[in-house]
């Protein structure tokens, strides 16, 4: 298994997924978009391809061009059938490729753990409990793309998560564990101080949920590969 991540920032990494890869044996290798990296083999040759989160808008691909190469990519994805997982960021791009809106969210800002319901069964969420603690960082938020059918929702943001054939689209970051959740807590400390978001809070909920977290991933993982 080969898998494709693209990646806007650096520390926003596949987070738990680089772990669950490495225990299957599955080869993994980022693709930085921001940095004007191109794909250097066919996508077809990849098992799994990742969108990973972002500071940029799903909106602003003429602030920032490589935007636009990613969403051919995610149309190339779609258009052969390979397994598709957009997180964050990434769920917005594929739910504006399926022809949503992406926008300001009206209730403002979701950061820190929320939880969000499951609404709809599906297969690759068939271990999924109707009830899951996740972790939250966005300001934007989509319409649900009328193709795809909704799996997950939250109290403050209707569309939490969506499935279209293949493709995966989840608005919450299920990749962040306690190792990835320092880093960040590091890296953005002056932002959460000025919201005022404890960092001891996020990271003793990281470490509380990280093992249930995981397990669910790799679950999904393996049934969106298998699939």
């Amino acid at each position: 298994m080969r898998v494709l991540a693209i990646r806007h920032v650096e520390i926003e990494d596949l987070g738990m997924m680089e772990d669950i890869f490495r225990e299957k044996k599955w080869s993994f290798e980022y693709l930085d978009t921001p940095k004007g990296k191109k794909l250097g083999r066919p996508i077809e040759e990849y098992s799994l391809v990742v969108l990973l989160g972002g500071y940029m808008g799903a909106y602003e691909e003429e602030k920032y061009p490589f935007l636009k190469y990613e969403f051919q990519l995610i149309e190339e994805a779609l258009r052969k059938e390979i397994p598709f997982l957009g997180i964050c960021l990434g769920s917005q791009m594929l739910a504006r490729v399926l022809g949503a809106n992406v926008y300001r969210g009206k209730n403002g800002e979701e950061i820190g753990w929320f939880f969000v319901e499951k609404v709809s069964d599906d297969n690759l969420f068939s271990d999924f409990p109707d009830r899951l603690l996740v972790f939250q960082w966005h300001g934007d938020t989509f319409d649900l793309p009328h193709v795809a059918t909704k799996v997950f929702t939250s109290e403050k943001y209707e569309n939490q998560g969506f499935v279209y054939r293949k493709a995966v689209g989840l608005q919450f970051h299920i990749e962040v564990g306690s190792r990835t959740m320092k880093r960040w807590i590091e890296a953005y400390r002056r932002e959460l101080k000025e919201k005022n978001i404890d960092p001891k809070v996020l990271l003793e909920t990281a470490e509380k949920e990280e093992k249930t977290l995981k397990d669910l991933l790799k679950s999904l993982l393996e049934r969106m590969v298998e699939s």
